[in-house]
């Protein structure tokens, strides 16, 4: 008991020290970044830029501060929830963002949930049907899915969908048509590295002497993949799908520029683009947490999977 507890402890250390060097940097890179934030802010403000309103501007937003104190002043604040007010959206910037969270989330949930189905699918069919025309095809589509460049399919099944055949809406959120071109958009790539890595897996499983031995003895290869081989072959395909959640939520940002989708990455663009200071930081912290959360996530998965990482934390030697 007081080993996990000392794990934990260690694991929540290390969580709140990777959250520091994460807003550590992120002030860094927004520091660095060219441009006066005071300037931005008039000109969002549509305020005259001049010598008396940018003395007025950087005193009101404390970059009149050393940069130790004003990286202090933010973390401080950003613990207590606080993340400043935006320049463009003249709100909150917690509000913009988590206005701006759940279409990303909604069109990721929804990316995912598609891609874990077609990417087993797949994956377990080519392994299955290993050396045969079902396996040639699977392998055939997953290159080609994997090659294709994701900004060139997204318009081409813009012009194809929505301005030939105008079965689909080109942009924007609404129904749940409005999704279909973003999803497939995201995910085809995805699909075919997913699903290759699925059928690799399976097969190294049925390979392996205990899984021979069952087909040998007459038991139904798809008995033995879906009620033995695919536990065994969780550990590199939940470590793949970790990273596919991880670029859903916040690699998005073509396609939500493509498709104009009201999400976090064109948020996060168009404060780029405004050099909009208080919401750049805000979303590059967002970013930073979801990935270790999702990192951590990943870890605690695979700990749960391997049966010989549970050895080891109980103590026990694989030796024994």
């Amino acid at each position: 008991m007081e080993e996990r507890l000392v794990d934990f402890l260690k694991k929540a250390g290390m969580f709140v020290l990777t959250l520091l060097v994460i807003s550590i940097l992120t002030f860094i890179l927004v520091q660095l970044s060219p441009g006066d934030p005071a300037v931005n802010y008039l000109r969002a403000s549509h305020v005259a830029v001049t010598e008396e309103t940018l003395s007025k501007a950087r005193l009101e937003l404390g970059l009149d501060k050393p940069v130790t104190q004003q990286y202090i002043d933010w973390l401080s604040n950003a613990i207590r929830g606080d993340l400043g007010r935006s320049y463009l959206k003249k709100a909150p910037v917690k509000e913009v963002i988590f206005s701006a969270v759940i279409p990303t989330f909604q069109l990721g949930a929804l990316s995912f949930a598609v891609l874990l189905l077609l990417s087993l699918i797949l994956g377990i069919a080519g392994a299955l049907y290993h050396g045969r025309i079902v396996d040639y095809v699977v392998q055939a589509f997953s290159f080609i899915c994997a090659s294709i460049p994701t900004f060139w399919l997204g318009y081409m099944l813009i012009i194809y969908f929505s301005v030939t055949l105008k079965w689909l809406p080109v942009s924007g959120r609404g129904d749940m048509r409005h999704f279909v071109l973003p999803c497939l958009t995201l995910i085809t790539p995805l699909v075919g590295q997913t699903s290759l890595l699925i059928r690799k897996s399976v097969m190294e499983q049925m390979s392996q002497p205990h899984a021979r031995n069952a087909v040998l003895r007459g038991v139904d290869k798809k008995y033995i993949v879906f009620n033995h081989l695919l536990r065994n072959a969780a550990i590199p395909i939940v470590t793949v799908l970790s990273s596919n959640i991880l670029y859903l939520i916040t690699g998005s940002v073509l396609i939500e520029e493509v498709f104009s989708w009201p999400g976090v990455g064109k948020m996060f663009v168009s404060a780029v683009q405004g050099g909009d200071l208080p919401l750049i930081q805000g979303s590059l912290l967002l970013f930073g947490i979801l990935s270790i959360t999702i990192n951590s996530l990943t870890q605690f998965a695979v700990h749960r999977l391997d049966p010989h990482l549970k050895l080891r934390n109980r103590g026990v030697s694989l030796e024994e």
